[in-house]
């Protein structure tokens, strides 16, 4: 299936070898697809409400010890646990290393008493327009920050995050007129950047919906998409966060009816001074290693795509089923171009949106295009000599080094 799909797409030959176009298309082999919807499919279990049936079949370590099945992995030996095959073992394993932040039935995500049913009008987005030229916004921000300091009703939370070898800090600056600045510091490891931001985001707004006298938030963040999460009611691995958000921010909306909370989006490419300070403060930090500890739903599910994504490009390299004659391409600093596995990978933004250009970038990368050492191959009768007479064998690599046919058009990557 993947086969004739690849071969569509690029137009290549039909001999052409599967796992070379299946690495052209950026699609991995159907075995690691599969693996990889099967691990996802293992920390499903980790979705769902605690008196869900199946995590009931989990044992007393995953959950409330007091809902569980009597048929249960915890009433078997660890001699029959061990002999136990399927998919309920696998998560049961699996969940051992991951916590769950889905909390997908707690009050404040009911309809009829969110946040988005009953204090619809006491939050707002504020996000860049990407038509709005840079200096233009650093105005804007500029201009709400000096009117937003002359009030001591007004909170502004500037807040940023970073992943480095594994381990996430996350710094948020609370700016509150005639008061010091309050600095909060976070190190946490296995998280994704998405919820380091989220993280800093919570502790922005506890910090400042805490102070007393405080009618106004203001979160300045680079992450808007990941501040939208905390109005969102599905169900999604942020919810941990989402609810103890939401719960502060029902406080804070019911202190009064005038109070209201802000998101001001900046692109980081504006290195806007506050962001700066606190880019700064993030760099100078030093995070101490952090021991064992559990992973994140999200972290795990990008490990095991980054694991099978990783074994693919080493299968692939030791392949014949690539070709023995597969052209590895070099990118701006001279490396190899690596297999790639989302969106639009780097062989496919070589060929742009010619289709003629595609089937001919593809047949030279796979090295099955009609040239005299193909001709060779598959119809030896047919004349297989290069046309420029220097060479005995019409080649791919021959025509790309030497052939003086083409020497105007060579270029070293």
């Amino acid at each position: 299936m993947q086969r004739r799909a690849a071969i569509w797409i690029l137009g290549a030959f039909k001999t052409s070898l599967t796992k070379g176009i299946e690495a052209l298309v950026n699609l991995i082999p159907i075995k690691s697809y599969l693996q990889k919807l099967g691990g996802r499919l293992q920390l499903c279990v980790l979705s769902l409400p605690t008196n869900h049936i199946i995590q009931n079949l989990m044992d007393s370590s995953f959950g409330s010890p007091h809902c569980h099945h009597p048929s249960s992995l915890d009433s078997f030996t660890n001699c029959q646990r061990a002999n136990i095959k399927g998919y309920l073992v696998d998560s049961n394993n699996k969940s051992h290393g991951t916590f769950s932040s889905f909390s997908p039935t707690h009050l404040e995500l009911s309809p009829g008493l969110r946040i988005i049913d009953t204090f619809s009008d006491h939050f707002s987005f504020n996000l860049c327009n990407e038509e709005k030229k840079d200096k233009l916004r650093l105005q804007q921000l500029d201009s709400v920050v000096i009117e937003s300091s002359l009030l001591q009703s007004i909170a502004i939370v500037a807040m940023n995050a970073s992943i480095k070898n594994d381990v996430a800090t996350s710094i948020s600056h609370t700016h509150i007129s005639n008061h010091s600045l309050i600095k909060t510091l976070h190190h946490v490891a296995f998280v994704t950047s998405a919820e380091a931001e989220f993280f800093v985001i919570r502790c922005g707004i506890n910090q400042a919906s805490s102070k007393e006298n405080i009618s106004k938030i203001i979160v300045f963040t680079d992450s808007i998409h990941v501040a939208k999460k905390i109005f969102d009611p599905s169900s999604h691995p942020l919810q941990i966060h989402t609810v103890a958000i939401l719960n502060e921010l029902q406080q804070f909306f019911s202190r009064d009816s005038n109070n209201s909370i802000e998101f001001w989006e900046y692109p980081s490419r504006l290195n806007w001074h506050l962001h700066k300070a606190v880019d700064l403060e993030m760099k100078a930090s030093n995070p101490m290693p952090i021991y064992s500890c559990k992973m994140s739903w999200d972290y795990s599910k990008k490990t095991e795509c980054d694991n099978i994504l990783n074994n693919w490009k080493m299968t692939f390299q030791a392949s014949d089923s690539k070709g023995n004659q597969f052209l590895n391409l070099l990118n701006d600093n001279f490396n190899i171009i690596q297999l790639f596995y989302a969106k639009e990978g780097p062989w496919l933004q070589l060929f742009g949106h010619s289709n003629l250009l595609c089937a001919c970038v593809s047949k030279t990368i796979t090295n099955h295009t009609p040239i005299g050492e193909y001709r060779l191959r598959f119809f030896p009768r047919e004349e297989f000599k290069c046309p420029c007479g220097l060479y005995s064998i019409e080649s791919c690599r021959h025509i790309l080094h030497n052939c003086r046919r083409f020497n105007g058009y060579w270029n070293l990557r």
